[in-house]
This record gives C-alpha cells, sequence and structure tokens, in this order.
C-alpha cells in the first residue's frame, strides 16, 4: 500500500520520466538565423601565350588550288597579327602534299631567302604569300599526313628544315586541301599516334583543317570530303574549317588566336547568377598605365539580337566567352558575380496602399 501511494504521489505531482528531454523554459531553440548576405565571386584570370610554337601549314598544290592558296595569302595577315607584336617566339613554315618532286617531298618552301617566318622575318607577309604560291602542277595524289612526318622525322636536320621544328615549342599543323589525304608512307592511325607523342602534352600538337566538309551546298563542287584531315582535327582538338567559303579572313583571325596560345574563353570557379555577372579586363595603354575595361554581357545565344553585347556566358560550360576582343598576353580577366546556389532575390519593396 506504501508503494500504491508513493507512484499516485509521483503522477499527481507531474513528474517526468528521466529519459525524457524537456525544455525548462518556452521557445528555446526556435530558429531564427540572421538573413545571410548574397557571396560575391571575384575570378581573376590571367590571358596566357605559349612561349614558342611552331606552325606548318600543309599546301595541296594539285591542279585545283590557284584560288585557294591565292586566299590563303591574301588573308595571312588576319593570322600573323597574333604574332607580329606578341613577345612568342615562332617558326612558321610551308609545305606541299606532293611527296613525289624532289622540290617539295617534305621540304620547307623557300621564299626570299628565308626557310620558315620568325620573329626576326622582315615583311612577313609578302614572305609567306610567296611560301604558298605553289602553283598546281603538285603530284595529283595529296600525301599530307606524310608530308608532316616527312618534313619533321625524316628531314627536320636537313639543310631546308633544319632548326624550324624544335622539341621543347608547341606544334600546330595546319591542312589545306580539297581532296582527301592519300598518304601511303605512315598510316592515319601510326600518323596520329606519333603525332601527339611528339610533344610532354598532348595538346601541346595539334592539327587543323581547311577542306571540304561535305560535297552539298557551298561544297557542291567540291573534288573530295577531307575526311581523314576532319579526323586529325577533331582527335587533337584542333579547328576544322571548310575550304569553300568565300571569305577566308575570319577563320584565318582564329586560327591566328589558336595557334599562337590566346584564349577567348575563360571558365568560371562558381554557377553565377547572370544578372549580376560583369567582366572588366585590366590591361596597360601606351603610357603604361593601368586601365579597366568593362564589357557587356549577355546569355548564350541573345547575342544575336543583342547589339551591344560583348561577352558570352555559355551555361553549358560555364565559361565567359569574348565575342571580338582578344585580351593581351599577360592582362587579366575579372570576373565578378553573386553565386547561384546562395542567391536569394531581394524582395521588390511592397508599397502601401494607403488612402487619405
Amino acid at each position: 500500500m506504501r508503494n500504491l501511494a508513493l507512484l499516485a504521489l509521483v503522477a499527481a505531482s507531474g513528474c517526468k520520466i528521466e529519459q525524457q528531454i524537456v525544455s525548462s523554459k518556452d521557445n528555446i531553440g526556435v530558429g531564427q538565423p540572421p538573413p545571410i548576405e548574397n557571396p560575391v565571386q571575384v575570378d581573376r584570370i590571367l590571358q596566357v601565350t605559349r612561349p614558342s610554337v611552331d606552325v606548318l601549314f600543309v599546301i595541296d598544290n594539285s591542279c585545283s588550288m590557284s584560288e585557294e592558296q591565292a586566299a590563303l595569302a591574301e588573308n595571312f595577315p588576319a593570322f600573323f597579327q597574333y604574332f607580329a607584336t606578341s613577345g612568342l617566339d615562332y617558326h612558321i613554315g610551308v609545305v606541299s602534299t606532293d611527296l613525289e618532286d624532289p622540290l617539295h617531298s617534305g621540304k620547307l618552301q623557300r621564299a626570299f631567302g628565308y626557310n620558315y617566318i620568325d620573329e626576326n622575318t622582315a615583311n612577313a607577309s609578302t614572305v609567306f604569300a610567296q611560301m604558298v604560291s605553289l602553283g598546281t602542277g603538285g603530284w595529283y595524289e595529296e600525301r599530307g599526313r606524310d608530308a608532316v612526318y616527312t618534313a619533321i622525322e625524316l628531314r627536320g636536320d636537313e639543310d631546308r628544315n633544319a632548326g624550324f621544328y624544335r622539341g621543347g615549342a608547341a606544334l600546330d599543323v595546319v591542312f589545306v586541301s580539297d581532296e582527301d589525304d592519300q598518304s601511303v608512307l605512315i598510316s592515319a592511325l601510326e600518323f596520329r599516334e606519333w603525332f601527339t607523342s611528339l610533344k610532354w602534352s598532348p595538346d601541346q600538337a595539334t592539327a587543323h583543317s581547311i577542306v571540304a566538309p561535305n560535297l552539298s551546298g557551298e561544297c557542291a563542287e567540291a573534288a573530295e570530303v577531307g575526311s581523314y584531315y576532319l579526323e586529325y582535327a577533331a582527335y587533337t582538338g584542333g579547328s576544322d574549317f571548310s575550304i569553300c567559303q568565300s571569305d577566308w579572313e575570319p577563320m584565318l583571325d582564329t586560327l591566328g588566336i589558336e595557334a599562337s596560345g590566346l584564349l577567348r574563353e575563360y571558365f568560371l570557379t562558381k554557377i553565377p547568377v547572370l544578372d549580376t555577372l560583369e567582366v572588366h579586363v585590366v590591361e596597360e595603354n601606351e603610357q603604361g598605365a593601368e586601365v579597366t575595361i568593362g564589357f557587356d554581357v549577355c546569355a548564350a545565344g541573345d547575342e544575336a539580337f543583342d547589339l551591344d553585347c560583348e561577352v558570352v556566358y555559355q551555361p553549358t560550360r560555364n565559361s565567359i566567352v569574348f565575342l571580338e576582343f582578344v585580351p593581351d598576353p599577360l592582362t587579366e580577366v575579372i570576373a565578378t558575380y553573386n553565386i547561384l546556389e546562395n542567391y536569394a532575390a531581394t524582395p521588390e519593396p511592397v508599397e502601401d496602399d494607403l488612402t487619405e
């Protein structure tokens, strides 16, 4: 009876079981964190350039290539502008796809006493125009990869080619042909393996193609699709362009940027809120003073109708791409933005609708 009375007393007094967690004060632990401010991300990226590069143009000199050789010579300044005052240590040479003629056969084409163009070449555009004016009497079987392999591997130390190719420099090869590769000296697979093994890193050896991508539209009268050359470009991460287009300046401009190592695309470290993204470039003016230039930004696809857009944001790559401007070497590209995952839009103020 005494135990029953004790239990009744405990129940009446409202005591709790020891394991039960209770609060002795109201509202303790109620979450009321302060609002988090939108964090601002600042990405600072330096425009860099390769310290040295060897560029080898492989030109088809068969019977149908006179117009293409002329277009290449005429628009070379668009390519060369990224080398002329860059401080880059460059070599630019030319070979033909003719492996039968002993004056060609992987030998660099000489013009005005130069075997290749470098920073000491006077009137480089004139020299290049002469180098690529190969005529149309070349052998009908165009052997592009054989020409590259012969020029570097087999004749690299010969008088005409000596000094052009450097193991420590990046290598860019540009194939220009209106037919496909018909090489026999080295297979396509062997060429790819040899070519990419030339450098300490595969991205330091790059092939580009200026060929017919198809036989329709503007290329309806092309001799043959340049399938092998397109394959070399795709395998090495290079660019491919249509040889059938009438205006060669844009593609040579792009090739110049890529071969020189200059960048138009810069990757961001976080996902931005597009409306907050600002892009600036810090560079030196002619007087050596540091200046900051701002650029108008738009989303990918909007540049077609946004005439003020200068930089495009690519959401699939989380990058910004300059449409026309190319930052000079060692200039700083600055992207400032709010980070999307932490972003909370500031609500619009609500005006009181009061009547007197």
